[in-house]
């Protein structure tokens, strides 16, 4: 029931935002486009013998492949949410660390995986309450049914990506993010948001429905 809630809420603070954000995703559509911030987390969990899914080396790069092509591409400064990259506590539970995707990423967030989830999250009092600047939070999973990746769009404030997937593609991650923040599919060649192997360019429509999201902010 408590994640549910959680979905809802999360549903409405990002309704709300987009409303008061329109004038902005008209005037950024016109050229105007100033710096904006986005605050981001990488969670690496650990199996239940308590040993990290992947090394913090090789999950910085995909960090700094953001910060890069969302600078370039939607004037959107990735920051730190307190740690770049920080390794989860404690075991996690296989719940958390085999999840589904669109077989059934809603009720892993309804379950025992959103709870876990939810307690590791980066958060900021006003993105807790209003939405406004919540940071997005990337859990490093064992595995995921039907992608490599996986994001509920507006209705949580973190996004999961495989570890495995981690060796072979620096911007996954990315990817990710970019649904967290509003974005779709698309099959434009080399762009973010193809389904397999993506590229890196950002088109015009894409960054301003990226600086228009609850989580990017100017401060």
């Amino acid at each position: 029931m408590a994640g549910l809630l959680w979905q809802i809420f999360n549903i409405i603070k990002e309704v709300i935002n987009r409303v008061v954000k329109l004038p902005e995703l008209i005037l950024t559509l016109l050229g105007w486009r100033f710096s904006k911030k986005l605050k981001l987390r990488i969670v690496i969990l650990r199996d239940e013998r308590g040993l990290p899914l992947i090394s913090n080396e090789l999950v910085v790069p995909a960090f700094d492949e953001a910060r890069r092509i969302l600078g370039r591409g939607a004037r959107i400064e990735v920051e730190p949410a307190g740690w770049q990259v920080v390794t989860a506590p404690h075991g996690a539970p296989k719940a958390a660390l085999d999840v589904h995707c669109t077989d059934g990423a809603w009720r892993d967030d309804l379950g025992l995986a959103g709870t876990f989830f939810r307690e590791l999250m980066a958060t900021t009092p006003a993105g807790t309450l209003i939405g406004y600047g919540a940071p997005v939070t990337v859990f490093i999973v064992r595995s995921i049914t039907t992608h490599n990746g996986c994001s509920l769009g507006p209705a949580t404030d973190y996004v999961t990506v495989e570890a495995g997937s981690m060796r072979n593609s620096r911007r996954l991650l990315v990817h990710e993010v970019a649904h967290a923040c509003g974005l779709w599919h698309t099959r434009r060649p080399n762009n973010l948001m193809v389904s397999e192997n993506p590229g890196e360019e950002v088109t015009g429509w894409q960054a301003s429905i990226m600086r228009t999201s609850r989580h990017v902010t100017y401060f």
